[in-house]
């Protein structure tokens, strides 16, 4: 209860300190102090990490036509209207701050991320994907999304590496197996979708080359995320900037590979 009210006040410091230091910016966002804390985290992680930069790259994945994917992903994911969290399934391109951020960093191909049916970090997601692939950095091991929820990502990478090798993560809180099953049959499933629990005691042995965790709190799996593994993982940069005891937690086995305002790739350290 003490910590609770001492992290209130805390925060009632801050959102103070942030509307005198940026006042523009906070009419700008409408006193949104949560999206202006992530803006200024996000700046400052990338500025710890600017010889990681890498602009907001989308050179690889938009020099590819998705329309199958991103049709075939939409008209099997209809039934998801009526799922616990209608709002984030049916509105992946604009739920939370993932489009917003990239509207601030002055992202100019918007009506390109649009097209997808992804949230739209993991459109970067692919981008450094296919170039770990393309370089040979992922071979022949897992790749691992987590959580996963119906598993849209593995339509799109199913392009560049076998689909025997996709696993999705999920605990099913926010949408049925029963529903992922549908969306999975329907595109002609891409991967499985299974519990962390059922991972660990079928595939815990599998050498895993990719781990990827996208608009979800980490703190809330980081310690699963680790025991996987993997190595490379890739993250939504404002759910790392914002938490120092991540950020150490991660450095511990993992370095930044690269960096911009949407998504953070790691790769395991060489002295461990």
């Amino acid at each position: 209860m003490i910590i609770k009210l001492f992290n209130k006040f805390k925060w009632s410091i801050k959102i103070i300190l942030l509307f005198l230091l940026y006042p523009l910016k906070t009419i700008k966002n409408e006193f949104d102090f949560e999206y202006i804390n992530t803006l200024l985290n996000n700046q400052k992680i990338i500025k710890t990490n600017k010889e990681k930069y890498n602009n907001l790259d989308d050179s690889l994945v938009s020099s590819y036509d998705f329309h199958i994917e991103n049709e075939s992903s939409r008209t099997n994911s209809l039934h998801l209207q009526d799922t616990i969290n209608p709002e984030y399934f049916t509105n992946l391109n604009r739920f939370g701050y993932g489009r917003k951020i990239l509207m601030d960093a002055k992202y100019s191909n918007l009506a390109f991320l649009d097209a997808f049916h992804l949230y739209p970090a993991n459109v970067f997601v692919i981008n450094e994907t296919i170039k770990l692939i393309e370089s040979g950095l992922i071979k022949e091991g897992l790749i691992v999304d987590f959580p996963s929820g119906i598993g849209n990502l593995f339509i799109y990478l199913d392009r560049f590496y076998d689909n025997s090798k996709f696993v999705g993560i999920d605990n099913f809180e926010q949408i049925s197996r029963e529903e992922v099953i549908k969306y999975q049959k329907g595109i002609g499933k891409k991967a499985e979708i299974i519990t962390y629990e059922d991972f660990k005691n079928e595939l815990s042995s599998n050498i895993v080359d990719l781990v990827v965790s996208i608009e979800l709190n980490l703190d809330l799996i980081i310690n699963q995320i680790l025991e996987i593994d993997s190595e490379f993982l890739m993250f939504e940069t404002m759910y790392v900037s914002r938490y120092k005891d991540l950020i150490d937690i991660i450095a511990l086995k993992y370095n930044v590979y690269c960096i911009n305002e949407s998504i953070v790739t790691y790769r395991k350290r060489r002295n461990l």
